[in-house]
């Protein structure tokens, strides 16, 4: 099992939409995926039309609840998603220092592997405590960036914040969302984002109007608009992060 993180230190970046998209594509690659929602304002579940647990998320690390009494089906084959709610506000409370938090997660993430070979999160804008932990335990993080000063600097900080900690992630990369080539701020921040602290993939998601209606259909852009600029980019995008996938899963035998 193949565990990755969609986070940035900074909001409105995409982050929740890429989340949805690449884990309906992994699914539709035939990987049986696990996509957990620990955001709590509960986007990921709107995008996916499913509706929120009756049991509060909270459960599964204050009661020892497990994990799989909270997946639900989707209306998609081979994915299944873990909802969130409020409830996960109240995490870092519960997670204690950093061996007993990776203990922690190690229990209750573990059980996924048995059917899923990818389990994806989709992680607020915030480095609370809980977040911290949970990010050094996946195995990739991947944080996506509007092509501006604000959104880099966030990626940045996330870099320094765990440089030279034994609890960094294994891998950190970065990607471009929402980029308009019309713009010379855009066209300038592709061009430069070698110097940035971490690699970033070469495939960027291009700016699309059909993504706004994500919301209104509540389900993937690449299943509504298959052909439309920022479907087709996901589906390249997709690819590369099989190859990141499949690097690691070498690393991890």
């Amino acid at each position: 099992m193949i565990t990755i993180a969609f986070y940035n230190l900074k909001g409105g970046v995409g982050k929740t939409t890429t989340a949805v998209n690449l884990a309906y594509l992994a699914a539709s690659g035939k990987k049986n995926t696990v996509l957990w929602d620990w955001d709590p304002q509960g986007a990921a579940s709107w995008y996916l039309g499913v509706e929120e647990s009756d049991t509060k998320a909270i459960k599964v690390m204050r009661d020892g609840l497990p994990v799989g009494s909270l997946e639900k089906s989707t209306p998609y084959p081979r994915l299944t998603f873990i909802p969130a709610d409020l409830s996960l506000r109240k995490a870092d409370l519960l997670m204690g220092d950093k061996k007993s938090a990776k203990a922690l997660l190690k229990k209750i993430i573990q059980p996924l592997g048995e059917n899923a070979s990818i389990v994806v999160f989709d992680c607020p804008p915030t480095l609370s405590p809980s977040i911290e932990y949970l990010l050094a335990a996946v195995d990739i993080v991947l944080v996506p960036m509007i092509p501006s000063p604000m959104s880099v600097r966030a990626l940045t900080q996330v870099s320094e914040f765990f440089e030279g900690k034994k609890s960094a992630p294994k891998s950190i990369v970065g990607f471009f969302n929402m980029v308009d080539m019309r713009r010379t701020l855009h066209k300038q921040t592709l061009e430069n984002a070698k110097y940035l602290p971490v690699p970033v993939l070469e495939t960027y998601i291009p700016m699309d109007s059909a993504a706004e209606y994500m919301s209104q259909k509540r389900e993937p852009l690449t299943r509504y608009a298959n052909l439309g600029r920022a479907s087709l980019a996901y589906r390249k995008m997709w690819k590369e992060v099989a190859k990141l996938i499949k690097e690691q899963r070498k690393q991890n035998s």
